[in-house]
């Protein structure tokens, strides 16, 4: 089984790890100091056998020049893309590109200009297949055989002030809707999907327990909950569910 655990989540920050029995831990995002993140790996940096970035917006990157000063190699698929084996090879990942069926990126800058960002796919033996998704509005790929989820869902469109025309704009054109979401998810949910969880919530515009009810709804069969600081969860694979 692999352990999820949630370091940081939200426009501050945000970086969560994979860690095997093995003790083999893979960051995905360093959007926060070091320091923090050595802090939340309790000081076990030299089990990091690698970093992936999902785009170059400091809440994700903020930690990459120091994890290449420390020789743990940071796949950033903004820059190169390809599909990575990490570690002893257990760790699978392939990238996938979060634009729009023409080919534009979902997510922006805060200029409004397009920000490359992927999504991955990440297979381990101990969790099945994984993705982590964020910082997008649409995700136009399916998926099959998906066990565990991470996906960032900023917002309910019903929470958000609308008379700030360009925060909204940049809010919806690169930020998941919790309904978006559902339905992203009931897309892709199976009889393998265990756990659902939800990060990168906005402060002001989301409901954590109303993100919960919804997705619940819509996969009753799996595990839904909504990431915070210091949480973790047991991610199993499909033929190991325990409910």
């Amino acid at each position: 089984m692999m352990k999820l655990k949630c370091i940081a989540t939200g426009s501050s920050g945000n970086c969560y790890t994979l860690t095997s029995e093995s003790g083999e831990t893979l960051i995905l995002d360093c959007g926060i100091p070091i320091k923090e993140i050595k802090k939340g790996l309790n000081w076990n940096i030299r089990n990091v056998v690698g970093c992936i970035v999902s785009h170059v917006h400091s809440d994700h990157s903020k930690s990459v020049k120091d994890f290449e000063n420390m020789g743990i190699p940071v796949f950033a698929p903004y820059i190169s893309e390809k599909t990575m084996k990490i570690g002893n090879g257990d760790f699978r990942v392939q990238p996938f590109d979060l634009t729009t069926l023409d080919g534009r990126w979902t997510h922006t800058n805060a200029d409004g200009s397009e920000c490359p960002c992927y999504g991955f796919l990440i297979t381990h033996p101990e969790m099945g297949r994984m993705l982590y998704i964020t910082d997008t509005n649409l995700i136009k790929w399916r998926f099959k055989g998906i066990t565990h989820i991470l996906l960032g869902v900023n917002y309910d469109k019903d929470l958000i002030d609308n008379e700030d025309s360009a925060k909204v704009n940049h809010v919806y054109r690169g930020h998941m809707s919790i309904d978006t979401a559902c339905d992203f998810v009931k897309a892709n949910n199976s009889k393998d999907l265990q756990n659902v969880i939800m990060c990168h919530l906005s402060k002001n515009n989301a409901d954590k327990d109303l993100f919960i009810e919804k997705m619940k709804k819509t996969v009753p069969n799996a595990n839904v909950d909504v990431a915070g600081a210091g949480k973790e969860w047991i991610l199993r694979k499909g033929d190991e569910c325990p409910f």
